[in-house]
């Protein structure tokens, strides 16, 4: 079954993310969005995505997952953007270093039905010392064999957090399962 992504910030981390899903086109339908034309209109010319939202609402709207991997100040904000816009059974996932504060705000903004799950990537050795940055340090292979944390609110459902492996897995990097609260201690 195919599913559609959105994801909102296309640096390093967003980018890499749908450069990594983009070997996978039988399985997920990429849509980017970011604040920067300039990077949105690079995320299309390195294919990092299938489509652009143009109209942010509508994208999510149609979404089964809303990833956030954008600077943890803007975070709050955007869920209240995004969150009213999902789809039942649609999981918000983000890629901010600290989640128990974010699960916070998902409990509280995202509608019945929808799930929030929160990523921890680890990028590859190869790429720590690189001083590049934002869209242009985005590498399809940025996660390949590392770790992703993946932590969840008490009661998600697990279907989301089969999901939430599941993409970890396509972008070639391994789940590591840990609390909300040993998340944000490691």
């Amino acid at each position: 079954m195919k599913i559609q992504i959105t994801i909102v910030g296309l640096g390093q981390i967003g980018a890499s993310i749908g450069l990594a899903l983009g070997e996978h086109p039988e399985l997920v339908k990429r849509v980017g969005s970011d604040h920067d034309g300039n990077t949105v209109k690079q995320a299309n010319k390195i294919n990092a995505i299938d489509e652009t939202a143009l109209r942010l609402p509508s994208a999510v709207s149609k979404s089964d997952v809303v990833l956030l991997a954008i600077p943890v100040d803007q975070m709050r904000l955007m869920m209240e953007i995004v969150a009213p816009e999902m789809k039942a059974g649609a999981v918000l996932m983000d890629t901010a270093p600290i989640k128990a504060k974010i699960a916070d705000w998902a409990a509280e903004l995202l509608p019945k039905g929808c799930d929030y799950i929160g990523l921890t990537p680890v990028i590859a050795p190869q790429y720590l010392l690189s001083d590049e940055s934002g869209i242009s340090a985005a590498h399809a292979d940025l996660f390949q064999e590392g770790l992703i944390g993946i932590a969840s609110p008490p009661g998600t459902d697990s279907t989301a957090i089969k999901l939430a492996a599941d993409i970890v897995r396509l972008v070639g990097a391994a789940p590591l399962f840990s609390d909300l609260v040993e998340n944000d201690g490691l």
